[in-house]
């Protein structure tokens, strides 16, 4: 170890230190998840026994009210003996008695009115829901509202009544069916939500079973439009508590069942308010953790950077090297491992300027022999097309068009055999699609007709050979060969630039541009490109061996409407044509 150097792991050591930290954050934290599950728990379960305690209380005072409807059934049932006034004054001892009792009457089947603790008492008419509901409920009591009435003081109030299907006795002592009802002064089950205590904003209010509201507190304000209640989530969840956002707050919701009415109690309680004892601690926690934090950062900046200063200085070294310089002298550092590492790269750097000398080379002569290789492939398969042809101009007997050719094929392969020579100008590789089209044209009896057309400034100028005639023999064969008309074949050079484009355009039945996309594409072997196995994209994998990436073949096509394939290839300096003397 040199002098002066320090060991990386000092440096972790550090670092660990910095993890405790954080390690005492994450206890921080999870304690405020524990503590606010925990006071959340406990705020939840105080809630719920506020509502079942005003659910006792509700339930208590309805079984109030059925003692009492119980005594005057029982007095109603025994009118043969005791007096109607008699029976009518114990029911009003009753009433003084209590404050929340606004009548107590009992009514025949037909409506007509046969006892009453009110002066003002009148028949019913057989219309009332409590009446209606009485009626089909033998046995069963029912609470019905609350509704709008006016009291014996001359006041208006809203009253619930009970009702019930009771027996009423006659003076001879025969028994008839009659409704006893009973009307309760509302403030009894306000003063009963009232006093329950959930928070500044909570609130409680009760649901009949048939989703009714029988008393809220903001009914007036929900009547209005100005306040919404969450009755939906209520009747999704009919009882229990849950937990939702409404109206921009979260809320916790409790609701039961009151046993004997079936009424609902819903008690509300906003969750910022119940949890407002946990937000002091919070407030410590969340400094606390902020101070923690900004400790952390400054120590980790400190660190790190201290850390990765010269790994960064021999990373922009590195990156001189990505980018191909390789004249460079890795930078020195103080830390042994990062010195180590130094040394190592400096070694790396030199093998690896010599071996990229050696891939260049290793890299001509495999493009050179993969152009040979496709070359091979192409030059088999001109001749095998022309002749054929030449045989079948045979068997027909037409000696004077074999011999015209044969006088084609010679000079086609003039160009074909030109060994060594796989540039070749322009001129001459159209000259050698003309051959090609001149036999084709004997063979398919002027099937169709072709246009060459070359700017003289593009003559000399160099392009790779053998790469314009496969795609006319394409055209003939996959495009012309199969209309019914005559077929035209346009071949168009011209200047794009710093660039040529060739144009090799038919007038043939085309393809899907699904199939033409698949033509060139090198993942795909389910399409094929020629009758042959030549196709289109041996062309374009010799275009871009030579040229590049950005060069090589493009194909437009419709069904019906033909196909055009373009090449593109760089404008180079031109050349110097290629002279292939005939042997005698």
């Amino acid at each position: 170890m040199k002098a002066g150097t320090i060991s990386i792991r000092t440096i972790i050591s550090i670092m660990m230190a910095v993890m405790l930290m954080i390690l005492v954050i994450a206890v921080i934290i999870s304690v405020n998840a524990f503590l606010t599950r925990a006071i959340t728990d406990i705020m939840v379960r105080s809630t719920n026994e506020i509502i079942t305690q005003i659910n006792n209380n509700v339930e208590s005072y309805i079984t109030d009210i059925t003692d009492i409807a119980a005594y005057a059934r029982n007095l109603a049932r025994d009118t043969s003996a005791i007096d109607a006034d008699d029976i009518t004054s114990r029911l009003l001892a009753i009433m003084e008695s209590r404050d929340d009792i606004v009548r107590i009457e009992a009514f025949g089947t037909d409506g007509e009115l046969l006892l009453t603790t009110s002066p003002s008492g009148s028949d019913a008419t057989g219309n009332e829901l409590w009446f209606t509901r009485a009626m089909k409920g033998e046995g069963d009591f029912f609470f019905t509202g609350p509704v709008l009435e006016t009291l014996p003081s001359g006041q208006e109030s809203l009253v619930i009544t009970y009702s019930q299907l009771i027996s009423y006795g006659d003076m001879n002592r025969a028994t008839s069916p009659a409704i006893l009802v009973i009307d309760l002064n509302f403030s009894s089950i306000r003063e009963l939500s009232e006093s329950a205590n959930l928070a500044a904003s909570g609130y409680i209010y009760f649901l009949s079973n048939d989703g009714e509201v029988i008393y809220h507190p903001r009914q007036e304000a929900i009547d209005n439009g100005s306040f919404k209640e969450d009755f939906g989530g209520v009747d999704e969840h009919v009882y229990g508590m849950y937990i939702s956002q409404f109206g921009g707050h979260e809320r916790l919701t409790i609701i039961q069942t009151v046993s004997q009415t079936r009424w609902r109690i819903v008690g509300v309680a906003m969750m910022d308010e119940l949890m407002d004892d946990l937000s002091l601690f919070r407030v410590g926690l969340i400094m606390l953790a902020t101070v923690m934090i900004i400790i952390s950062v400054i120590v980790t900046s400190i660190v790190s950077q201290r850390i990765t200063r010269p790994l960064r200085r021999l990373e922009s070294e590195m990156r001189k090297v990505e980018s191909g310089d390789f004249a460079i002298i890795p930078p020195r550092s103080r830390s042994m491992e990062v010195e180590s590492l130094s040394s190592s790269f400096r070694i790396m750097v030199a093998r690896i300027g010599e071996l990229m000398n050696r891939i260049k080379a290793t890299e001509e002569v495999k493009r050179q022999r993969e152009l040979d290789a496709l070359q091979a492939k192409i030059n088999p398969h001109f001749l095998y097309n022309t002749l054929d042809s030449v045989i079948w101009m045979a068997e027909t007997g037409d000696k004077q068009g074999v011999v015209r050719m044969v006088t084609a094929l010679a000079r086609l392969f003039r160009i074909s055999i030109a060994k060594g020579h796989d540039i070749i100008t322009l001129r001459e590789e159209l000259s050698h699609v003309s051959s090609y089209l001149d036999i084709q044209s004997m063979r398919y009896k002027d099937k169709f007709t072709y246009r060459i057309e070359l700017p003289e400034e593009l003559e000399d100028a160099p392009t790779i050979k053998l790469i314009i005639q496969p795609i006319v023999e394409n055209s003939i064969y996959h495009g012309i060969k199969y209309l019914q008309d005559e077929g035209e074949i346009i071949i168009k050079a011209e200047c794009c630039g710093d660039d040529i484009k060739i144009s090799v355009s038919d007038n043939g039945v085309g393809m899907r541009k699904e199939t033409a996309d698949a033509i060139l594409d090198p993942l795909r072997d389910d399409v094929q490109t020629s009758g042959n196995g030549i196709g289109l994209r041996n062309i374009d994998e010799r275009i871009k061996l030579s040229y590049g990436k950005e060069y090589g073949l493009s194909i437009i096509s419709e069904p019906d409407n033909g196909t055009t394939v373009t090449i593109l290839i760089p404008h180079l300096p031109p050349i110097k044509p290629v002279v292939i003397k005939s042997q005698e």
